[in-house]
């Protein structure tokens, strides 16, 4: 799919309470999509709006520093048995294919950002209890894109 704005500054974005569907690791890229969009902030240069709004359908993605899946690290807490938090490390492409098969959904929360790399907190949302289970992400990526084609006035904060 073609866009029509194309974005790699991230201070006029937020991912935040964004929720990705389908999911990509290819070609030395990470890409989330999101069917209801991200937010764009009103200083924008593409937006003439007064207020955070979002868009439509969009995608993030991340051109990842060596291409490799090394340059992603994902971390999903659990309770164990003992009511214990454990942290398991899935691989990029496990996290990709439950979210393409439908086993989750990724909603993004908090992005820091430092040089090349940035790490995201997220919760992974799942059909069953405990329906949602805390996620952090670490991605080494010196560029990232941000994609979409129109903005929703109507869908505002």
């Amino acid at each position: 799919m073609n866009f029509s704005h194309c974005d790699h500054n991230e201070k006029h974005i937020s991912l935040h309470d964004c929720v990705a569907e389908r999911a990509y690791f290819e070609n030395g890229r990470l890409g989330f999509e999101f069917n209801d969009g991200f937010w764009v902030l009103p200083d924008h240069p593409e937006s003439n709006l007064s207020k955070l709004v979002r868009s439509d359908f969009s995608k993030v993605e991340y051109s990842l520093e060596n291409g490799e899946d090394y340059d992603v690290t994902v971390h999903i807490f659990k309770k164990s048995f003992w009511k214990k938090t454990i942290r398991i490390e899935w691989t990029v492409q496990e996290l990709v294919n439950k979210i393409n098969a439908g086993k989750c959904k990724l909603e993004f929360l908090y992005q820091y950002i430092d040089y090349n790399s940035r790490i995201v907190e997220c919760e992974l949302i799942i059909d069953k209890k405990p329906y949602r289970q805390e996620c952090i992400m670490k991605i080494s990526a010196p560029e990232v894109s941000y994609l979409w084609n129109n903005l929703c006035e109507d869908r505002h904060w």
